[in-house]
């Protein structure tokens, strides 16, 4: 077997203003020691369109929301297409693992009815989701999805620490300690052409699908034994399985993305390595449009 070895962040900024209302003709005292309780301020932090044939799912990935309660809302257009709408942790590899119980589901809204929404708790920071949309129905259907988060107060949300010279701080500094425990490889975007994005689907055998001519990124996430996303050693090592010669790898600056040009159709698989833990094998599969 041929194989190439290879040597995400919702930052949500706002600020809120407070108006004191007066009684009689007079402003009121403060009372000493009295403290305003915060507000809690509603901010969308990701939506996107979806088209979704039958019996296909993708999913919306959100790194590090601030803490708060998150809420999903999805629409589409028929509602004799049911979809499926679930929240996961971030470690989820596909939706076939979904179905066969091997996620974490905070949160799901199956069957008839439409909208469908999801609300949970981000008890802590350094978390990441993932929204998965499976259509249940039998014809292709497309919607909207929205995340949202309701906060006490404003997010304060740090900017990267400047060196001297230029350039920034190690982005390792303000992520938990290792070690790693665990390690995924997923899709991230698929361009098909000329900056034109499309959504990421799984078929029904739970392969990635992708076409001849597209460009498409992959991303490399670790976690440690407390599911965060943490400090790592070496920066990962891609592989990519690909007898038929389906993928050309392209340069990347950033050692946890692997880009890669779809020259034809076929099947291949991507995985990876970082200190030491295997990530997940994603299986992708390449076919004509419309197929």
């Amino acid at each position: 077997m041929k194989g190439i070895v290879l040597g995400r962040l919702v930052a949500v900024a706002f600020t809120i203003a407070c108006l004191s209302t007066c009684g009689g003709g007079s402003p009121s005292t403060p009372t000493p020691g009295a403290s305003t309780p915060a507000q809690q301020v509603r901010t969308v932090i990701g939506n996107a369109d979806f088209t979704l044939r039958a019996g296909s799912a993708t999913f919306k990935a959100i790194d590090n929301p601030p803490i708060g309660m998150m809420d999903v809302t999805v629409e589409w257009g028929s509602a004799s297409n049911p979809i499926d709408v679930y929240a996961t942790d971030g470690r989820s590899p596909g939706f076939p693992n979904l179905q066969a119980g091997q996620c974490t589901v905070l949160a799901r809204a199956e069957g008839t009815g439409k909208p469908k929404r999801l609300t949970f708790s981000n008890p802590a920071a350094n978390a990441v989701y993932n929204f998965w949309l499976y259509n249940a129905g039998t014809t292709t259907e497309s919607g909207a999805l929205e995340i949202g988060i309701t906060t006490n107060g404003p997010v304060t949300v740090a900017s990267p620490t400047p060196l001297p010279g230029g350039g920034t701080a190690d982005p390792r500094d303000n992520l938990p300690p290792g070690p790693i425990t665990q390690a995924k490889v997923a899709v991230r975007s698929i361009d098909t052409g000329g900056f034109n994005y499309r959504d990421p689907t799984q078929d029904g055998d739970g392969n990635w699908v992708v076409h001849p001519g597209e460009f498409v990124v992959f991303d490399f996430s670790q976690r440690n034994g407390a599911g965060e996303k943490c400090k790592w050693i070496n920066p990962p090592e891609w592989n990519v399985s690909d007898e038929d010669g389906i993928v050309e790898v392209k340069g990347s600056s950033q050692p946890f993305l692997l880009r890669v040009d779809i020259l034809h159709k076929g099947y291949f698989e991507v995985t990876g390595e970082i200190d030491g833990i295997k990530a997940n094998v994603l299986p992708v599969v390449s076919v004509s449009q419309g197929q």
